[in-house]
Order: C-alpha cells, then structure tokens, then sequence
C-alpha cells in the first residue's frame, strides 16, 4: 500500500517513526485487538532481512545505511568539536545498529522518576516486569560459551581495586555498582531487530516515507488544539483517531515544533504558527559519552587478545558478541564529587540530602575490551558516563523536515561531568598501568597514547592531561533522551500536554537520566505504553 491509498482510510492509530518503541506499541495494540486500522510510517527503509547487519562484525551499521548520520554543534566543553551522533534510521530503529547491550540500569533511577511525577507505575517496581516480559532472547558469553583467557585475571584485577562482584555476576541487580556479566539481546550472537521481534503482520506500513508534521486542528476554543493526523514530506495528508510520535529523542522534539508545539520564540524564528507554547520542547537532552584508549599486551603470542595465535578465538561463537564478557559500573569518590556539585550550583551540598551524595550511583562503566589491534597485540578500555548532570537541546535548523535539527548534548558542560570521566580515566589507568593489579604487573605494557599528544596515560598524569585527552577523544554511546520528558511535555499516560489524541512513547519522554543501555528502558516503556492505550480504548464510553 502505498501513500495515496493510505490517505483515503481513516486509521486507529498513526505511528510517526518505526522504531524499537513504536514496533512494540503497534505490535502489541493489534494483537488486544486485530480490527484495528494501525498505520507506522518510517523514514528508513525495512531492513529486517539484510544479512550485513546481522553479526557483531559486521559491516554496515553505524555510519551505514541505516545511521541518520546526525552531527552535534560545537562542543564547547570538547575543544569545539563537532561529535558524530548515529542514531537508527530503518524499520526497527536502533535495534538495527546498536552493539546490544541490555543493562537496565539502577532501581533509583527509576524511583527518582516515578517519584517526580507522583505515580508509581513509572517506578521500578512498576517498570521491572515490562523489562522481564516479551521475547526479546539474551546471551551472555557464558551462555554462548565464550571463555576469554583474560577473564579470570580481569574480576581479580578489579577486585585489587575493591570493586566487588555483584551477586551472581548480574550486571541488572538493582543497584548494579559492581563487576557483572555483559549481557546482550541477541540469540546464537545474532542481532534482535525490534521489528521481527515485535512482527508487524497486520500493521500497515510505509517505509522511506518522512513525516513533515502533526496535523493539529481548533475546532472550537472550548475544545482546544487536536491531532486529528499527519501530512508527509510529499504534501499528503492522512488522517486518523489518534496520533503517536516515536521518532526518537533527537527527531521527536523537531516533529513537535514544525507541528507547532514548543518554545515560542524558537517557533516564531521559522514563522511556524505557534499552537501549544511549551518550553520545555527540545530541553533536557542527555546522553551518555564515551572515551576509549589502548594498551599494549607484554606477550601478543601468550594468546591475550583476539588477533593472537590463539586457536581459541577461531571458534565460531567468539564472533557471536562484543569483545568482552564483563561490565564494570562505578561510582565516584564522594569529597571530590562534593566539591564539582558545589562548583556546579555555587552552594556545598548537603550530603546526607543530596542525590548525588545521599546514595549509591552508577557514575560510569567500565569497557574492558580484549581487542584493539589484528594481531593481539592490543586490548581497548573505555568508560560511558552514565549519569551526566549536564543538559543539552534539540533546535531547529530551519521549517524543513528535511534538514536535521541543531542537537547539543552539552558534553561535559557541568563540573560533576568532567570530574566522573577524570575520575573513571584515573581508575582505568591504574587497572593496567600500575603494579596495583595483576592486569597491570603481568599482562600489560603501558598505554599507546593517542595522536596529537606527546606522553601517554601513566598513573603520573595530572589533570590538566587526563582532560585533554579526554576533551580530545570523547564520543557518544548513543543513548540520547529527555527531549519531551514527561510531566513537563507529555503528562503520566504518554499524551502531549495541550492537545488531544496525540501521544509520544520514546526515550524523549525520560524525564531523568537512565544510568543503563536504553533499550531496555525503551522496552519496558513501549510494553507499559501499551497497555496504556488498550486500556484507555477498552473504557466504556
């Protein structure tokens, strides 16, 4: 079916982006009822069936067909720099191109949340059994029967450093500060598209189709603004019941304003008629950075790391997952974290008050990856900031659909921010650069360093150092939300604050950071979502 067929029905639900949220919603609402008229409009093309996306090597994902390709503006807390921003544009959204990590995140995050709107199903309780449900499959590299040779010397190395193994290795306890097993949505190391997941037999939908903005119509002043359907890049209007936009934190927020829903002053640079004035539109955008640094293995040929001689890494299941087996997560040390809050908010915190300080928090993980150059002689170690305090935006570029917005995660913009990353750095380079551990006495050799720079990462390094090889390769781990964060754009159940029959269900609408890999979040939301709808469908008239 093609769009002027689609125009001529009046559907149920419209969908405006197919990605992981929207394939579960649509997926679920027909299956409580298959009368439904459900239409999901998707600005990728379907690539349920491509085999180059299928294995962790392989060669088409970020920056590939199905990438957006988005760009920050500067970062003026990154040297100025421009950082990369890929995001999943195809049927089945990220799940097409991200690494699989599925980490809930910590059970306060999501208190926090239910907390700050008042309502308990958005709690952890609340949201935990939508993140147990469903069929999405999960590996570990135990269940896949990955034995990496640096496994039992990395949970040593670590526990050197006091960080302790969570129970039973489950990198989603509910506090997850700790050593856990990497655990991934994939199924014999294959990939878990929302989309065949979550199969959308019975939806109709149009791919490489975008959606230029909500149709929102005042049909009389008492009645106020309603979504009544969507117009299509083409000029074609297709109308329906209600409306719900899955576009995905950095996409969602530039829907909504071109619909004329945001900021006034924002709206009125474009001349778009402003209907609903709501501030917050394209606020409180947050992402987890990334900054990643190699070392050298003493013995490439003793079988490290994958590129050796090592006839293990020749087993087919060693390409059936990341790199790596285990994630560390951190939380910082509280006296320097007291001083970079007071920095931040001009004020010495209260620690036994303070979220920040009254608790413990997931501030970063740790990456030890057992790979880093073809032939073994390097290993990789990252870290992601998981619970940034900075806030960035979404903007508008100009009235086009067509360009991409003006997107600012403001990394490192707050002192908090760039204490966690130095702190993290720190940690990692006295885990295999000192004599602390047994990584760092036995197994390596000392940090490549990175170019630009004439030193390397010693536990000798100052600050300054630390952040500017920080500032100098930081990137995003791609998990962007809160650009329509609920209570402030979209109310408890999902729907846009100001106008009728219109919903957003994405990670736009966290309305605090989520210190875990966000698909599992968007997951839980998705099938909480819908149960939602049905239910507010199902109510006697």
């Amino acid at each position: 079916m093609d769009s002027s067929q689609v125009s001529s029905i009046f559907w149920d639900y419209i969908f405006v982006g197919g990605g992981l949220a929207a394939s579960v919603v649509a997926h679920r609402l027909y299956q409580f009822d298959s009368c439904l008229k459900i239409l999901l409009v998707e600005a990728g093309p379907n690539a349920n069936n491509r085999s180059d996306i299928v294995w962790v090597n392989s060669t088409n994902l970020i920056g590939g067909d199905f990438d957006w390709k988005d760009h920050s503006v500067k970062q003026s807390h990154v040297d100025g720099r421009s950082i990369d921003l890929p995001s999943g544009k195809a049927l089945g959204g990220g799940t097409v191109i991200n690494t699989g990590g599925w980490l809930r995140g910590d059970k306060i995050d999501y208190d926090i949340w239910g907390s700050l709107i008042n309502d308990a199903r958005w709690s952890y309780e609340g949201q935990l059994p939508f993140m147990r449900s469903g069929p999405v499959s999960i590996q570990t590299a135990a269940s896949t029967g990955r034995k990496f040779p640096l496994r039992e010397y990395t949970l040593r190395s670590w526990a050197e450093l006091g960080v302790k193994p969570l129970p039973e290795l489950d990198a989603n306890w509910y506090n997850r500060v700790g050593v856990g097993d990497l655990q991934e949505n994939r199924k014999d190391g294959r990939r878990q598209i929302a989309s065949v997941v979550y199969p959308l037999d019975g939806v109709t939908v149009l791919t490489d189709t975008l959606v230029e903005k909500v149709l929102i119509e005042n049909p009389t002043k008492h009645e106020g603004s309603i979504a009544v359907g969507i117009r299509l890049a083409t000029g074609t209007e297709i109308r329906g019941r209600e409306t719900i936009v899955a576009a995905g934190a950095m996409r969602t927020p530039q829907v909504l304003m071109l619909s004329g829903i945001g900021p006034a002053a924002e709206l009125g640079k474009f001349g778009i008629p402003v209907l609903v004035d709501n501030p917050d539109v394209g606020q409180n955008l947050a992402d987890h950075a990334l900054f990643f640094h190699t070392w050298k293995v003493k013995d490439p040929k003793a079988g490290w790391a994958i590129g050796s001689p090592n006839p293990l890494f020749k087993e087919p299941q060693y390409g059936w997952g990341q790199p790596f087996d285990l994630i560390v997560s951190c939380d910082v040390e509280k006296k320097g974290l007291a001083a970079a809050i007071a920095e931040d908010e001009g004020a010495i915190p209260d620690p036994a008050t303070h979220p920040l300080l009254a608790n413990e928090r997931t501030f970063y993980e740790h990456v030890f990856m057992y790979v880093g150059a073809a032939d073994g002689s390097l290993v990789t170690l990252g870290t992601i900031t998981m619970l940034p305090t900075a806030r960035g935006s979404v903007k508008l570029a100009s009235a086009d659909i067509k360009e991409a917005p003006l997107i600012d995660p403001n990394f490192l913009g707050t002192a908090v921010d760039r204490y966690a990353i130095r702190d993290a750095v720190k940690m990692q380079v006295k885990f295999a650069g000192s004599d602390a551990t047994i990584i760092g006495r036995e197994i390596l050799d000392g940090e490549v360093g990175a170019p630009g720079f004439d030193s390397v990462l010693t536990t000798n390094s100052t600050d300054e150092y630390i952040d500017a090889r920080i500032r100098g390769g930081l990137g995003t781990s791609e998990h962007p939300m809160g650009t329509a964060a609920m209570g402030k754009v979209v109310d408890n159940n999902l729907k846009v604050k100001g106008v009728k029959n219109l919903r957003v269900v994405d990670a736009s609408v966290f309305p605090v950071v989520i210190t875990g890999h966000l698909q599992v979040a968007v997951y839980a939301l998705a099938e909480q979502a819908a149960e939602i709808i049905h239910a507010e469908r199902s109510k006697p008239a």
